[in-house]
C-alpha cells in the first residue's frame, strides 16, 4: 500500500480514536519508509497517538529510526516515559541506544535504569562505543554455527535462522564465541552433507575493532567489495557486523558532511531547522567572509594609482580571480575526494600536486591567452592584454597548488579537509589574483613610463 493525500487524511481522522481496528489495519500495509515521512505530516498530539498505534503493531522501530534526527529528536522529547520505556524494551539494542542518545542525559538515565539488566546492559555497551565508531552501527543479530557442525547441521540452522534475520556472510565462532573463520554460502550449499564446517571456512577473517571510525569501516567494505564486516574485540570475540546498509549510511551521512562544510554550514542546518538556528549557524561564517573580502579590498587599495591610470583595469581585475577560483575549487575537489575514498594508496602526494600544479599551469596559459586576445580586440590595449595573460598563468599556478597542497596539509595534521578548505583556497586566490593582476600592472606602467 502506498502513502498518498487521501491515505493521510483517513489516518488523522482515525487516530481520533486512537487504536481502532480500522487504523491498524492501514498502518499494517504501509512500508517503514511511509511510516516515517508521516510523522511529517501530523502535529505533536497526532504523532503521538501514532507511535502509541505502531507499538501495537511492532513496527514502531523501524519506522522512527528512519525519521531524520532533529525531527526524531523533538519527537521523542514529546513522548512520555511509560511509551518511551516500551519503544526501548520492543526495540532492538542497536536502535534502543540510538533512541536514548537523542534523549537529555536525566531522561536518559532515568529510562535505562528502569528497564530489565541484560537489556540495559546491552543497550549500555552501545552507548559506550563513541559517536560515529564501528560499535556504535553495528548489528548484533549474527548468524553463527561451530567449525565442528557438517555441511548438512549447517544448513539447517541457516534455513531456521533465515525466517527471522537476514544472512549476509557464515561466521564460525568456538565455544568462548571468538571469531575463527568464515564460510560463503556457495561452499556451504554445494559441499558434501558430511563435509566438517572447518574444512570449508576460511581461517583469514577481515574485521574491525569497535573503536574503528565508520569511514574507515566504509572504506574497508568498499575496497574489499564486502556486504559485511564483522565486529570483534581484542581477544576475538564477535560483537557484531557492520552490513553494506549501514555503510550507505556512513557514505550518505560523509557525503552531507562534507557538502555543508565546504559551504560553511553545520551538519543539523537542515530545511526544517528553526530560522533562529540556522541564522546562529551561518552567521559567524558571514563575518568570516566579511573579514575575509575585506582583506582583498586592502590589496586593491594598494593600487589606486595604478587602477586611477589605467581605469580599465576595475572592469577586468574579477577575471583573474574568477579563474583562478574556479581552477583552486576544481582542484581542491579532486585532492579532497581522493583523500576521502583512498585514491592516494595508488599515487604519492607529490606526484599530485606536480600533476595538479601542470593542469593549472596549462589552464592559465590558455585561458590567459584567450583573455588577452579578448581584451585587446575589446579594449585595444596591448598593456592591459599581457598583464592578464601574465596574471592568469601565475594565479591558475598558485590556485591548483594550493588546492592541491591545503586539503592535503590538513589531512597530515589530523584536520578535516572538507571543514577548512575551501575557505583558506579562496582567500588566497583572490589575494593573489588581484595582487598579481595590479602589480604586473603596475610593473608595466613604471616600464613604460607612464
Amino acid at each position: 500500500m502506498k502513502l498518498n493525500s487521501t491515505n493521510i487524511s483517513i489516518i488523522r481522522r482515525l487516530l481520533v480514536g486512537r487504536k481502532s481496528r480500522p487504523l491498524l489495519s492501514i498502518l499494517g500495509r504501509l512500508e517503514p519508509a511511509d511510516l516515517a515521512s508521516l510523522f511529517g505530516q501530523l502535529d505533536s498530539r497526532e504523532s503521538r497517538y501514532l507511535v502509541d498505534a505502531l507499538l501495537s503493531l511492532d513496527k514502531t522501530s523501524e519506522a522512527l529510526i528512519l525519521v531524520p534526527e532533529q525531527k526524531l529528536e523533538k519527537l521523542l522529547g514529546q513522548l512520555d516515559s511509560n511509551i518511551l520505556k516500551s519503544l526501548l524494551v520492543y526495540s532492538s539494542d542497536e536502535d534502543a541506544a540510538y533512541f536514548l542518545s537523542l534523549l537529555e542525559i536525566g531522561d536518559r538515565h532515568q529510562l535505562l535504569e528502569s528497564l530489565e539488566g541484560p537489556k540495559r546492559q546491552r543497550i549500555q555497551l552501545f552507548l559506550d562505543y563513541p559517536e560515529g565508531s564501528a560499535g556504535r552501527v553495528m548489528s548484533t543479530k549474527i548468524f553463527t554455527i561451530t567449525p565442528t557442525m557438517t555441511a548438512a547441521q549447517g544448513i539447517e540452522e541457516l534455513r531456521n535462522a533465515a525466517q527471522e534475520q537476514s544472512i549476509y556472510y557464515i561466521y564460525c565462532i568456538n565455544d568462548e564465541r571468538q571469531l575463527v573463520g568464515v564460510a560463503s554460502l556457495r561452499a556451504l550449499a554445494t559441499a558434501p552433507a558430511q563435509t566438517a564446517i572447518e574444512k570449508l571456512m576460511k581461517r583469514e577473517v577481515i574485521s574491525v575493532h569497535p573503536f574503528t571510525p565508520a569511514d574507515e569501516v566504509s572504506r574497508i567494505v568498499s575496497h574489499y567489495d564486502f556486504i559485511a564486516v564483522p565486529v570483534v574485540d581484542e581477544t576475538r570475540h564477535l560483537l557484531g557486523i557492520v552490513t553494506v546498509d549501514d555503510v550507505l549510511d556512513i557514505i550518505q551521512e560523509e557525503a552531507t558532511a562534507d557538502i555543508y562544510a565546504r559551504a560553511g554550514l553545520q551538519e543539523d542546518d537542515r530545511i526544517y531547522t528553526p530560522a533562529t538556528s540556522s541564522i546562529k549557524h551561518r552567521m559567524p561564517w558571514m563575518i568570516l567572509n566579511l573579514f575575509l573580502a575585506a582583506l582583498a579590498s586592502s590589496v586593491i587599495s594598494l593600487f589606486e594609482h595604478t587602477m586611477s591610470q589605467l581605469i580599465i583595469l576595475a572592469s577586468l581585475k574579477n577575471i583573474v580571480a574568477g579563474i583562478g577560483g574556479n581552477t583552486a575549487i576544481q582542484t581542491l575537489t579532486v585532492v579532497t575526494r581522493g583523500l576521502a575514498t583512498g585514491d592516494f594508496n595508488f599515487i604519492s602526494h607529490a606526484k599530485v600536486i606536480i600533476k595538479e600544479c601542470t593542469v593549472g599551469l596549462a589552464l592559465g596559459l590558455m585561458t590567459g591567452v584567450c583573455a588577452g586576445i579578448m581584451t585587446y580586440v575589446w579594449k585595444g590595449s596591448a598593456l592591459v592584454s599581457i598583464v592578464i595573460v601574465i596574471s592568469l598563468l601565475l594565479n591558475s599556478l598558485l590556485a591548483a597548488a594550493s588546492g592541491a597542497l591545503i586539503p592535503i596539509a590538513l589531512k597530515k595534521w589530523n584536520l578535516d579537509p572538507a571543514v577548512g578548505s575551501g575557505v583558506l583556497v579562496t582567500m588566497i586566490t583572490d589575494i593573489f589574483g588581484f595582487f598579481c593582476f595590479l602589480g604586473t600592472a603596475t610593473i608595466g606602467l613604471y616600464l613604460i613610463g607612464a
